[in-house]
This record gives structure tokens, C-alpha cells and sequence, in this order.
């Protein structure tokens, strides 16, 4: 006869070892928190503003202005944006504008407008702003943003605008051209150019000429050499004047492969890929044809200089002469664009990775607001952040202050430089100021830093370092933390309740006065999903309400370039859990009474949009993804009776679940051994009504499985009870 026995298993996901080696505990799931140490279903989002906007944002800060009112700022690799009331705002800086008359050109029927602007300096991609324009030709650009679709030349750009023109003209209208700050990566990129990885070429040659032959009216031209030359099919070979001074011959009348000395220096040049090769005579082709033909065999005046293009012998897989490195080899990656941001009283510094410091003025009275440069600010800074009380405003990874050169020495990425107190403006060391700074150890840059309780923490990307004011002479005290407990990306840490957590490059941790590593049970299964390529992305917020810390992250999962993954930890009921999303920033629910987010928006059939929106997360009671169903579960780990010795036969289900509405879906599935098959799989809905569920099913050890696909559906696990025997050893 089977007893019924309640399914207690330890709160939190266990994936630290296998299935079966996790016995008693819940293994898998998606979209599931604890509460009580009892399983439960997540709420779900709503668009906050409908208005989508350019790029994915890399950080978000909520606040109450001084009149109130309640806002969001945000920065993506293209824009910066504000939120309040029902709008979200393009406050992206400007870097320069100019005022231009005569400049535009378009084509009747064409979307396609032509700006002129002799020192432009856009690339495709960048962003203009035109003001105190007047339409033409159906054309109206005046208070709008628009992307640089091509460069036509250095002083020539074209942009698409909505209403194609009805007259096709040439130097018409004008503008006033407000360029925006140069749209940066949203994918980090190897740098591909020549120097960016060792060079391996082979060793050149030079060899001296016996005879230059040309043809009347062809490109080929066959050179004979006085030795063997070691070149081959694909080579390039120079012609170097064979002294100061010396003037190369002219061959086929009016060919000259070489240049004459400069400035008493050899110089060479133009380079010619070999064709093909017959014994000591190396042919190639040149651009112009020979207007006589004939050989030259005397006042040559020049040497052959040929350059393998096969690797050398260290390594095959490095570089020839003349190749640039690949993506694969380079020694050089240019980060994504991050932006950090922060309050200052009622308004907002903000920082975005290589540039100026900025500064947004919440109630000001132009139109549009618009973030403006702090022009005394170090002109290159990593991240920022604003010391508490004291109020400096920081610096992490920045130029160095220079009498010369104030916002312009040198760049260390080590370096920590802060403004005086209470003046963002001043960054001059002196008697009068507290500005001031300091390089750290311990590491090859600053990755980021926060406010805690009494310090700042401070990240490099092997150590942490914690920053105390103590007031003059030296305005702030810095102590190494702890070291091998690196930062993996500038947003990756948070505090919660005065202790800093992080998330390393292989572990978790966190500062009470002493660094931890967290005992973290899905530790293996995050770090093996995560894309490293794309780390830098890991955002981190904490969700006040149910007391969770949550680290947004890239899967390496095929077409994953942004976050796409969570991974929650309960620093109060000490359990993690994780799933998936669509959310790249998170942050708390202290302003808006929910927790607000950005992220791309997702159709009815789970596809994205491409267009990225500001949710409101986990609102009261609401449990659908923009009214899309949100599929939940939560899968045990492996049970048996004996370690396995007896075959576990079960026959009842007495639900113990708290369903507002819809259904849950509950699946037994049994094994006959850890690396077998999934054998028997018992299915049946439980909704409000359902009272037991009889099966039958057999097997050495078995897992249980609760989904939940309902619209709007919320559940919690309470004591569900399994009916279960031993059926012998069979």
C-alpha cells in the first residue's frame, strides 16, 4: 500500500552537480522566485512609455526631482533620454553646431537630402539635429534628429528623411547643423589595422637589377635580377634608389617604379604584386601601359626589395608583411559603449565611456533640454561616480591633471581623479580646492565603482579598493579590499543594505568589511552560459520588494548579443534561482512604486520587435509580458527510495497549489538509471478544482515538473503530497 509523503525540497535552484546527486532539492526552472522556501511564479511587464528608442541602454537611474516630479534617465550607445510623465526625451549632448546657408541638395521624388558642411567630420551612423531651418522642396528638417546614412566626402554627408522632395536642386536651403555626440558600439570589435597584432613576416630581400624589359602598350613588366631573389607568385617587391641622391631610370618611356631620395632618405616606392616568376626575372604588373617598349640595362639606379607574403617561421598562423590582423588575432578590442550616470542634487552628471562628463539640468527652461558639457572636466573618463555628503564628483580611469593641460594629460585607466567638493566645474589641484588624485595598484584598469554604506567601492579588474573622505589635506583615503575578486563589467556590482555584491569573472562576492566568495549553486551552470564576448553587458539591480539581487547577462546562446539571461540571489533567504528576459537595465522600485527596466519589446509569437521600449516590471498583479503569456516552471532534481535499490512505484497526486485562475501542468517523469532515457512520463492539468490525480508509474528514481502557460496566472508550490512505495528490486 503507497503513502502519501509531502515534497519538501531546499528553496532555490541546485545545479552544482548533477541531477541525480542533487537529490532533494529543485534543479531547473525559468521565471520562478521562493517565498516561505516555497516555489512561485514571477510577475510580469507592461510598456511605460510607447515611444521605442535608438539602441540598448547601458544604464538607468530613477529619481524625484525638486518639483516633484518623477523621472528616468537612460543611455544607449547612440542617445541619452529622459523619462517623465508619458514621454521619454532625446537629452543627448551636443558637440558642436554651425550655421550654414545654401547647403542642401535633393532629387525630385527622393527621400534622400544631400548636407554640406566643409569640415563635417560624421561617420554613417551619426546623428544631426537641425534647427532654425525653413522647409524646401517639400523638405522639412526644422526640430528634427537624423541619422547620417552615407558619407559622400569629407565635406558632403546625406541623411533620409520622411517626405520625399518634389524638385530636384543643389546649394538650397539652410540650417543650423547640431551635431550629436558620435554614436558609439554597441558590440565590442577587434582592431584590425596592422599594427594590432604581432607581426611574423618572413625576412624581405633585396637583390640588385641586371635588366628592366618593357612592351609597347602593356602593363607587364619583367625585371632580371642579378642573383636569386627567394620571391614566388603573390609577393610584393619595392624599388629602392640605390643611394642618397640617386635618379632611378625610366623604363618604357614613361615608367618610373621607383621614387627619388626625400629629405636624404631612401624612400621606394610605389609597391607591385610579383605575377609570376622565371628563374631570376620577377613580372608584375603596373597601372599605366608602356609607351615604348625595350630593355634598360644601364643607369638603373635601384634594388629590388621583395616581401614574402607567407608567414615566417615562428608561428604559420601569424601575419605576413602589408596583411592587416584579423578579428580572431588582434591584440586590440574596442569596448562597447557604456554610460555612467548619477545624481547630482535635483539633476543628473552623466559620463559615457571615453568622453567628457555631462551634465543634465532637470528643470530647465530650454527647449529642447538637452544634457550639456562640463568643458572643464577631464575630456576622457571611463566612468563616474558622486561621493556621498561630501559630494566630489568622481572620476575612475581618466586623463591625468597637468599645469599644461588640465582636461587633456595623459589617460590612465588606473587612475581615480575628483573635482573640489561641491563644484563639478573644478578640477584644478590647489590650496583653495579638494580636488585632487590618485592611481591604484592591482590590476591593468578601473572597471567601475558605487557608494556604500561609509566608502566609495572600487573595482579594478583584479582587485577591489574602498575610497573614504577624510578631509584635508587629503581629501580621501584609499585601501586595498581584496585582491583576485575583479569586476566583470563596469554595472556589474550593487549595493544592498550597506554590503556590496558583485559579480566576478568566475564567482560571485561580496564586502561586509571582508571580501566573500558567495556559495552560489548554480555558480557552474551561469559562467558556463555566459558569453564572455559580451560580459561587459552584465547589468546588476536589486528588487527591494522581494529582496533579490538580479544580474542581467548575455547567453552564449546562436544571435545572443545582448542580455537575454538573470541570475537572482536572496541575500536574506540565501537561495538563487534564474531564468531568461529581455532586459539589459534594471532598477529599483523606490520612485516609480514598481521596478522600471529597458529592453527590446517581443511580439505575440515571441519574436522581438527590434525596437527597444522603458517597461514597467513586475507591477502589482499583473502576470503577462506586454498581455503575452509567460511561460513558468520549476523541475525537482532526481528521487529514489534505498539510493535506488527498490523500484519507486507511485499512483497519487494530492495538489497543494495556490491558482488564482488558468491551469498548472504537472509532469512525473521516471528514469531506470541516472544516464538512462526519461522512460515513463505521467501528465495532468490541476487547476482550482482538482482535488487528487491517480497514475500509475514505475521506476528507480523520479523528478516532478510544475509549468504553467495561463494567461494571466500566478501560482504558488504549498505542500504537495505523492503517494509512493517500494515495488522490489526488479
Amino acid at each position: 500500500m503507497t503513502t502519501l509523503s509531502k515534497i519538501k525540497l531546499k528553496q532555490g535552484l541546485h545545479r552544482e552537480s548533477t541531477q541525480y546527486e542533487e537529490e532533494g532539492k529543485w534543479y531547473d526552472g525559468n521565471h520562478v522566485r521562493f517565498r516561505s522556501g516555497k516555489p512561485e511564479n514571477m510577475r510580469g511587464y507592461e510598456t511605460k512609455v510607447s515611444t521605442a528608442f535608438e539602441g540598448s541602454a547601458r544604464d538607468l537611474i530613477t529619481y524625484q526631482s525638486g518639483n516633484n516630479k518623477k523621472r528616468a534617465v537612460f543611455g544607449t550607445p547612440d542617445r541619452l533620454y529622459e523619462h517623465d510623465g508619458d514621454r521619454v526625451v532625446d537629452i543627448t549632448p551636443i558637440t558642436t553646431a554651425v550655421t550654414l546657408a545654401n547647403v542642401f541638395g535633393t532629387s525630385s521624388g527622393s527621400t534622400r537630402v544631400c548636407c554640406s558642411d566643409a569640415a563635417h567630420g560624421r561617420v554613417v551612423g551619426d546623428y544631426v539635429y537641425f534647427t532654425s531651418s525653413a522647409a524646401f522642396n517639400n523638405v522639412s528638417l526644422q526640430g528634427n534628429t537624423y541619422e547620417v546614412v552615407s558619407v559622400d566626402s569629407a565635406a558632403v554627408f546625406t541623411i533620409s528623411v520622411t517626405d520625399a522632395a518634389n524638385a530636384t536642386a543643389s546649394d538650397t536651403g539652410s540650417a543650423t547643423f547640431n551635431y550629436l555626440i558620435p554614436t558609439g558600439n554597441s558590440i565590442a570589435v577587434g582592431g584590425t589595422g596592422y599594427g594590432a597584432a604581432d607581426f611574423n613576416a618572413a625576412e624581405p630581400t633585396s637583390v640588385g637589377i641586371s635588366k628592366i624589359t618593357t612592351t609597347e602598350s602593356n602593363t607587364l613588366v619583367t625585371v632580371s635580377c642579378a642573383a636569386a631573389h627567394g620571391g614566388a607568385a603573390d609577393d610584393t617587391v619595392f624599388f629602392i634608389p640605390s643611394s642618397i641622391g640617386a635618379v632611378p631610370a625610366t623604363v618604357g618611356g614613361n615608367l618610373i617604379l621607383t621614387k627619388s631620395s626625400l629629405g636624404g632618405v631612401a624612400i621606394g616606392g610605389p609597391e607591385f604584386t610579383i605575377v609570376s616568376i622565371n628563374g631570376t626575372q620577377l613580372i608584375f604588373n603596373v597601372e599605366t601601359a608602356a609607351s615604348a617598349g625595350g630593355d634598360v640595362t644601364s643607369n638603373i639606379d635601384m634594388t629590388a626589395r621583395i616581401y614574402p607574403q607567407e608567414a615566417g617561421s615562428a608561428a604559420a598562423t601569424q601575419r605576413s608583411w602589408n596583411e592587416p590582423a584579423s578579428a580572431d588575432a588582434t591584440d586590440i578590442v574596442f569596448d562597447i559603449t557604456q554610460w555612467s550616470l548619477d545624481n547630482w542634487g535635483d539633476d543628473v552628471v552623466a559620463n559615457r565611456s571615453g568622453s567628457n562628463i555631462f551634465y543634465f539640468e532637470s528643470d530647465a527652461s530650454t527647449v529642447p533640454i538637452r544634457a550639456t558639457s562640463i568643458t572643464t572636466s577631464p575630456i576622457s573618463v571611463n566612468s563616474i561616480v558622486v561621493s556621498p555628503n561630501d559630494r566630489h564628483l568622481i572620476c575612475l580611469g581618466s586623463n591625468s591633471y597637468s599645469p599644461t593641460a588640465t582636461v587633456s594629460g595623459t589617460f590612465d585607466p588606473m587612475l581615480v581623479r575628483w573635482s573640489d567638493q561641491d563644484d563639478r566645474t573644478n578640477w584644478v589641484p590647489s590650496v583653495s580646492s579638494t580636488s585632487g588624485e590618485v592611481v591604484l595598484t592591482d590590476g591593468t584598469k578601473i572597471i567601475g565603482g558605487l557608494r556604500s554604506r561609509s566608502a566609495i567601492h572600487i573595482w579594478t579588474d583584479n582587485a577591489m579598493w574602498t575610497m573614504q573622505y577624510v578631509g584635508p589635506p587629503f581629501t580621501f583615503r584609499f585601501t586595498p579590499a581584496g585582491t583576485n575578486c575583479g569586476m566583470i563589467a563596469p554595472h556589474a556590482a550593487v549595493d544592498y543594505n550597506g554590503i556590496s555584491y558583485w559579480m566576478g569573472y568566475d564567482n560571485f562576492y561580496k564586502y561586509d568589511g571582508q571580501v566573500r566568495v558567495l556559495d552560489c549553486t548554480v555558480r557552474r551552470f551561469i559562467f558556463d552560459r555566459l558569453a564572455t564576448k559580451y560580459s561587459t553587458k552584465v547589468y546588476t539591480g536589486v528588487n527591494s520588494e522581494f529582496k533579490e539581487i538580479i544580474w542581467l547577462y548575455a547567453s552564449d546562446g546562436s544571435g545572443v548579443t545582448e542580455c537575454d539571461s538573470y541570475v537572482i540571489f536572496s541575500p536574506e533567504n540565501n537561495y538563487w534561482t534564474y531564468g531568461t528576459g529581455v532586459f539589459t537595465t534594471f532598477a529599483d522600485k523606490e520612485v516609480f512604486g514598481n521596478t522600471i527596466t529597458t529592453g527590446v519589446s517581443i511580439n505575440a509569437d515571441g519574436s522581438s520587435t527590434g525596437n527597444n521600449k522603458l517597461f514597467n516590471n513586475e507591477p502589482a498583479d499583473y502576470y503577462t509580458e506586454n498581455n503575452r503569456t509567460i511561460t513558468s516552471f520549476i523541475e525537482s532534481a532526481d528521487f529514489d527510495i534505498e539510493d535506488g535499490n527498490q523500484i519507486l512505484f507511485m499512483n497519487r497526486l494530492i495538489p497543494d497549489f495556490d491558482l488564482n485562475t488558468g491551469k498548472l501542468r504537472v509532469k512525473i517523469i521516471t528514469k531506470k538509471y541516472p544516464e538512462s532515457n526519461e522512460e515513463i512520463t505521467k501528465e495532468f492539468d490541476v487547476t482550482q478544482q482538482t482535488d487528487k490525480i491517480n497514475f500509475r508509474a514505475r521506476g528507480r528514481q523520479a523528478k516532478i515538473r510544475v509549468s504553467c502557460s495561463s494567461q494571466g496566472s500566478s501560482w504558488q508550490w504549498g505542500s504537495v503530497r505523492l503517494g509512493f512505495q517500494g515495488d522490489g528490486q526488479r
